[in-house]
């Protein structure tokens, strides 16, 4: 079951000083009133004399007024409660991430893994740019779809931080098969020349001749914004798992494997296909959002999000009827004798 929230909760702190600040005003106002009647008068002889409203009505309506404002506060704090899927309109572009989980993303020669801070530049750049339809391939030897174009980002979020190098049998980089991936995927979603392609790899790639795929891309509109993740220094892949013999993973000769950032295809599937290659540091993700400021977008409407229902009408309501009877609560017509 959805739980109770508030859409503006500041108004809550309101509600809370000034419930107590109202009852001790009114509660002031009424001693007040009392001790001027009795200086006045016999309060029980000039009700019965005037239209001086008795002590129950007079507290009555103090307390429906209290209610009121309180309720008037509630309101203005919408409260929500429930879910419906709701339409999104926006405007930006179709976005696939194509993230490498080859062996290699595990070097650490970047402030954490290749992997850690590639993952860390996608959420960021989904923040510094919300408006895309977004949707991940991941690939190694092998590529393939992992997650739909959508634009339920809390759904991407969680594909993104399940992706391991552990989902691929082929730990290789096969950077054509990425690129086909992607472009089969846009292929059958989205529309042309409102696509683009986010390829996120250390480049690594022993394998396939990425020239068709590029000139399949450039046709279709598609622009590649590479980032290559790693040094070219390089720094040792780690062993496949922690219970291996040793901490280094080890070519068929025994020698210790140094991974290295590989930029050549990397920057040639940018230049291609009209995009952009940058090499990843911890502000990457203002250039690249930027670089998709300057795209042409269009608008987007995503019936996949899940949005709070507003329950406001409930207290508005029930504040509306207390103010209706606060004028049933004054004085009455005073006695007149036969």
């Amino acid at each position: 079951m959805s739980a109770l929230s508030f859409g503006a909760p500041l108004y809550l702190l309101a509600l809370a000083v000034i419930g107590p600040m109202l009852g001790y005003a009114l509660i002031r106002q009424e001693r007040d009133r009392v001790e001027r009647l009795h200086r006045f008068g016999d309060e029980p002889l000039l009700q019965q004399t005037s239209r001086v409203p008795s002590r129950r009505r007079r507290m009555v309506r103090d307390a429906l007024t209290l209610a009121a404002v309180l309720l008037i506060l509630l309101t203005l704090a919408r409260p929500q409660f429930g879910e419906r899927p709701g339409a999104m309109g926006r405007t930006g572009r179709d976005l696939l991430v194509v993230l490498d989980l080859s062996r290699s993303m595990n070097a650490a020669d970047v402030e954490q893994s290749r992997l850690a801070v590639a993952k860390q530049l996608v959420r960021d750049l989904l923040r510094a740019s919300p408006g895309q339809r977004v949707g991940l391939v991941v690939f190694g030897g092998s590529a393939f779809l992992q997650l739909p174009l959508t634009g339920n980002y809390a759904a991407f979020q969680r594909f993104l931080d399940a992706a391991s190098t552990d989902d691929l049998g082929d730990p290789a980089t096969d950077l054509s098969n990425a690129l086909t991936a992607a472009n089969t995927a846009f292929e059958h979603d989205g529309e042309r020349g409102y696509q683009t392609v986010l390829l996120v790899s250390d480049g690594e790639s022993g394998t396939g001749d990425i020239g068709p795929v590029l000139n399949r891309l450039r046709q279709a509109r598609i622009p590649v914004l590479a980032v290559g993740v790693g040094t070219t220094q390089g720094a040792p892949v780690p062993a496949d798992s922690s219970e291996a013999p040793e901490k280094w993973h080890r070519d068929n000769i025994g020698r210790i494997v140094l991974s290295r950032l590989e930029e050549g295809d990397l920057r040639r599937a940018a230049r291609e296909t009209g995009g952009s290659y940058y090499q990843w540091s911890p502000a990457i993700a203002h250039d690249l959002s930027e670089s998709l400021s300057r795209l042409d977008r269009r608008a987007i409407t995503t019936a996949d999000t899940m949005e709070r229902v507003d329950r406001f009408q409930w207290p508005l309501g029930f504040a509306i009827g207390l103010l209706v009877l606060i004028p049933l609560t004054g004085g009455r017509a005073p006695r007149t004798e036969p």
